[in-house]
């Protein structure tokens, strides 16, 4: 008697004895997980895997392995005690166990556990530092879960004039 039942298997016909063969039921459809839900589910990177690249998305993202490249997600970041995370991260929520060398935002909170190591700026309008963990970098509390650092000057504005040939 099976006491884990998915909706999509076929109830099983009862043994005729001990001759009876088991036949597997057919393998489940593939569920794909809404990509418009925030709970669409979690991805992580393995302690020993290292992945290079840019993660985006709105999966939560738990870093136990090696991240090497720019996170943005709508979701929470998690890096383990023993990840370690080279690039800017910008997502709602970011908790740091492991190490992080670059930047990060949170649009809710940021948190450096005990064990967590960054050198970076953070920008949150909640940052939590632990007792025993390791921070270099400058911190910009933002009053609203929005812009990053620098964000709200034009690019225009920010570079300096161009000056004509012969003057």
């Amino acid at each position: 008697m099976s006491i884990f039942r998915r909706e999509t298997d076929e109830p099983r016909p009862a043994a005729a004895g001990p001759a009876a063969t088991h036949t597997p039921p057919p393998p489940a459809p593939e569920r794909r997980p809404n990509p418009a839900s925030a709970a669409a589910g979690t991805t992580h990177i393995a302690p020993g895997a290292k992945i290079t690249g840019q993660v985006n998305g709105n999966s939560d993202l738990v870093v136990d392995g090696e991240l090497e490249g720019q996170v943005r997600l709508d979701s929470n970041v998690t890096v383990g005690a023993e990840g370690k995370v080279q690039g800017d991260i910008v997502a709602r929520s970011v908790r740091i166990g492991g190490r992080v060398v670059g930047n990060v935002q949170g649009h809710e909170k940021v948190e450096i556990l005990p064990t967590g190591r960054l050198e970076g700026d953070v920008a949150a309008p909640r940052v939590v530092l632990a007792e025993g963990a390791f921070f270099k970098g400058k911190v910009e509390m933002t009053g609203k879960p929005a812009a990053a650092a620098g964000a709200s000057v034009p690019v225009a504005a920010a570079a300096p004039p161009k000056k004509e040939a012969g003057a």
